[in-house]
């Protein structure tokens, strides 16, 4: 679950940057130094007079398949690494380093980042002249992918559907300390950690043409993001690596984290993002249990009908909602089948969840 962002400073100049997080002056007080990194005193080309300017040169250059960009601003308070983080997804690595010029600052920013940005530009362009060939051979993937599990006579809810059950039942979530972040290691190796399945699920959701973003936070006391999609007029939250646990069941998908509200999400996950105070989760007419059309269990009475109904039907799985305290032991053993059973539950606002599994 683990989402690792890293940002640098250099030593040389540390007390100047004692506000100023995740940049660096490229010169100690001795601005002679034969250490010192080579910035021009012309300023830059591109030109910010604001952070969101700054942003569009950072996502311009990432969409470029490259990996830095110059920028010139006229103030240093717009020099702040930790915000630009914040506001772009998939970076996965941020430096920059500026130099005092006339009349303002050069900025040099160098990062790491998901291949999305490349991939869907050459996506939306039809255009892999710029991709490398890692990129290339990932892009193929998705293709292969969309045209396996979706369609464009599907509805966007099952397209979605379909994808957030593909990445469940063919990613295994494996925190191996630094190779299983980015959407290759969980579309062509089959491991990843929680960026990994974040970000292949949101360049599907940007092939499909659906709306989305994504959310850093924490999740478990860790680091974790995850997404949140727009179906209709309404968003809700999705966390692809939460619906495939370590130690899950290989015998059914999870969907406890599927199209979820902000409340449901924030029983076990916190954040801070600006764009979902702009775009909160609220949706309720493509959760998973309206669309699964799955039975909602009033009373013992109405469970140990439903129960038995299930396993003389020999069932397999089993999905319902409640709003009372059910006892699931005593349904199934008025059932009068020798079976054996396992089952999960999870909290919600309004409900609680239960998946059943009985093996005859």
């Amino acid at each position: 679950m683990k989402y690792r962002k890293y940002w640098a400073s250099l030593l040389s100049g540390a007390v100047i940057l004692a506000s100023i997080t995740g940049c660096s002056i490229p010169f100690t007080t001795d601005n002679n130094s034969e250490n010192s990194t080579e910035i021009s005193y012309i300023a830059f080309d591109n030109k910010a007079a604001n952070t969101e300017d700054i942003i569009h040169f950072i996502i311009e250059a990432m969409e470029n398949n490259e990996t830095s960009c110059n920028i010139f601003v006229p103030d240093d308070d717009l020099i702040d690494a930790n915000e630009w983080l914040t506001k772009i997804s998939g970076i996965e690595q941020i430096k920059c380093e500026y130099r005092k010029v006339k009349d303002g600052y050069n900025l040099v920013i160098t990062f790491e980042c998901w291949d999305n940005y490349a991939i869907m530009k050459a996506y939306n362009s039809n255009n892999t002249s710029q991709l490398n060939s890692r990129q290339l051979e990932l892009y193929n993937k998705y293709i292969e992918v969309l045209s396996q599990v979706t369609s464009p006579s599907k509805s966007d809810y099952e397209n979605e559907l379909a994808i957030h059950d593909y990445l469940v039942s063919n990613i295994t979530y494996v925190d191996n300390g630094g190779s299983t972040f980015n959407a290759y290691d969980a579309l062509i190796n089959g491991e990843a950690v929680c960026s990994g399945y974040t970000e292949s699920f949101k360049t599907f959701m940007d092939m499909l043409g659906i709306e989305n973003y994504t959310i850093s936070g924490k999740a478990g006391n860790e680091q974790h993001i995850w997404n949140v999609v727009r179906l209709g007029n309404d968003w809700y939250q999705v966390d692809v690596t939460w619906d495939d646990p370590v130690g899950g069941s290989p015998d059914y998908i999870d969907h406890s984290y599927f199209n979820i509200s902000d409340a449901d999400m924030a029983i076990d996950h916190t954040w801070d993002s600006e764009i979902n105070d702009k775009n909160p989760a609220n949706g309720y007419v493509y959760t998973y249990p309206v669309q699964a059309k799955i039975t909602s269990v009033g009373t013992q009475y109405d469970l140990d009908r439903y129960i038995y109904r299930c396993i003389k039907n020999r069932v397999h799985h089993i999905e319902f909602t409640t709003t009372t305290d059910l006892d699931l032991k005593s349904a199934v053993a008025n059932a009068g089948v020798q079976l054996s059973y396992s089952y999960k539950t999870t909290e919600r606002t309004n409900y609680t969840l239960y998946s059943v599994t009985f093996t005859y």
